[in-house]
This record gives structure tokens, C-alpha cells and sequence, in this order.
């Protein structure tokens, strides 16, 4: 074979495989385009991360938000008068029905809120319930001591500036054997409807409803609402428990999973019967 046929038949095989290498560049400028696309959209960022790829907005998602945002602190709104005047006859028996009414309302609560995010295609997975981890453990211990040291703190501002904690507030923690065991009832109920309800649900939603870029506003709502549910706290207490809900939402964002919230709710709350409040 001349060496000028060798050239012919490398040209000839170049041309061959040229369209073949055009096409496999083509195939790989194409993968880091797209990744970096997706990344820089934080809303698709969330949604992935959080499991609501597949969100669906039904009526039932306006329901569960209008109950939220309306009727569960309206409710709370209407025994917002003097926690003093509210408590002062409050007796044993009264305190029990109480209790065990707020634990049947909330867990009809969660049951809404429950049928409503499969409704929507994404479960109480999309909510942040994921697997228990040791770390859910270490997040709810480290937010427990800042909360205290913070809410203690705030506490004693608001009296510096004659905005006292109504100390009846101490008449909602049972004395008795019975009620004491249905204040544990009341703390793992608390902690697990609360935190899926202004947490889990209002905060995604919001953002899903609202094509929000950035968890602000979300959080800024869902610890206002938190806020007025507690409002029979009197001011005060309003005050305080909004900014716990804001941390108990930062909480949530940056651990990524709604457990070390649930953790932590529960215990602050359980913790009543043993710390003077």
C-alpha cells in the first residue's frame, strides 16, 4: 500500500468518527449544564430536598391552611382576656377536661393535615418526617440549652420593660397523679401536632403556594400564627412564644428534618412539671 492511499484511508476513517466525537461532547457539555441550572434555582433546590417534587395543590391544602392561619388562632384569640381572671378559678377537674380537649383538637388537627399532604402527593415525607437519627438527638439538646438561656433572657426584658409573665400561667401545670400523666399525653401531643402543623405544614406550603426563593416570609407567618395560638399567655407570652417559634423554625430549616424540633417541643413542655414556670 502506497503512503499516499495510508493517508487516503486516515482521512477517510477521521471523517467516519468525527461526528461520533462531536456527538459525545455534545452528550457531556450537556450533564453539567443542567446540574447547575437546577442548583441555582432554590426553589427547585427545596422542593427535591424536601421531597415535594410532586406537589399538588388541592382545595383540601386551602382548608388545612385556612385553619391554620384563621381558625386555630382565632380560637386561641377568644381566651386571650386576663390569664389572671381566666385561671383563677380554675380547679383540678376543670384543668383535666382542659387538657384532654386540647389533646383530641390537635390530634384532629394533625389527622387534616395528615390527609391533606397525601392529597397532595408528597405524605408526611414531604413535611420533613424522615428517619430518626442520633443527630435529630444532638439538634434538639444543643437548641434545648439556647432556647432556655434566650427565652430566659427575653422573659426578663419584656419585665424590665412592665411586661411581666402572668405567673398563672403555673395554674395549667397539674398537681395530681392523673393529671400529671395526661401533661405527658399533652407534652407528646404538642410536640408532635405542633411542630407538623406550624412547622412541617405551614412552612413548605407557604413557600410551595407562594413560588417563594427563600423561607422569610414562611417563617416570619408560621411564628406569628404560633404566636397568637398561645396568645391566652396575655401579651407576654404571645411575644415570647413567637420568637420560640421562629428559632423552633430555624431549627427546622437547618436540621433539615421535622424530629429535633418534635424532641425538643416535647421536652421544654414535659420539663414544666419539674422547673417552676
Amino acid at each position: 500500500m502506497t503512503e499516499q492511499t495510508k493517508n487516503a484511508n486516515a482521512g477517510h476513517i477521521d471523517r467516519e468518527s468525527q461526528p461520533e466525537r462531536e456527538l459525545n461532547l455534545n452528550n457531556l457539555e450537556r450533564i453539567p449544564v443542567y446540574t447547575i441550572e437546577a442548583g441555582s434555582d432554590p426553589l427547585l433546590s427545596f422542593k427535591e430536598l424536601w421531597g415535594n417534587l410532586d406537589f399538588r395543590r388541592s382545595r383540601l391544602t386551602y382548608l388545612t391552611l385556612f385553619s391554620l392561619l384563621v381558625l386555630y388562632p382565632g380560637i386561641s384569640l377568644l381566651f386571650s382576656d386576663d390569664p389572671a381572671t381566666m385561671f383563677k378559678d380554675l380547679n383540678q377537674s376543670m384543668l383535666l377536661l382542659m387538657l384532654v380537649s386540647t389533646i383530641v383538637i390537635q390530634w384532629c388537627v394533625f389527622l387534616l393535615i395528615y390527609i391533606s399532604s397525601y392529597r397532595e402527593q408528597t405524605g408526611l415525607a414531604g413535611l420533613g418526617f424522615k428517619r430518626v437519627r442520633a443527630l435529630d438527638f444532638a439538634w434538639a439538646g444543643a437548641f434545648l440549652l439556647a432556647a432556655f438561656a434566650i427565652m430566659a433572657g427575653l422573659t426578663w426584658f419584656l419585665a424590665q420593660i412592665g411586661l411581666p409573665m402572668p405567673g398563672e400561667i403555673s395554674l395549667l401545670i397539674p398537681t395530681d397523679p392523673t393529671g400529671r400523666v395526661v401533661w405527658v399525653a399533652v407534652s407528646a401531643t404538642a410536640a408532635i401536632c405542633e411542630e407538623t402543623a406550624f412547622r412541617g405544614y405551614l412552612l413548605t406550603r407557604l413557600r410551595l403556594l407562594g413560588k417563594l426563593q427563600s423561607w422569610v416570609v414562611p417563617t416570619v407567618i408560621s411564628a406569628v400564627v404560633f404566636g397568637a395560638c398561645h396568645s391566652y399567655q396575655g401579651l407576654p407570652g404571645f411575644i415570647v412564644i413567637t420568637v420560640y417559634g421562629a428559632m423552633l423554625s430555624l431549627l427546622y430549616i437547618r436540621s433539615g428534618s421535622i424530629w429535633p424540633g418534635i424532641i425538643a417541643h416535647f421536652f421544654q413542655d414535659f420539663l414544666a412539671l419539674f422547673v417552676p414556670q
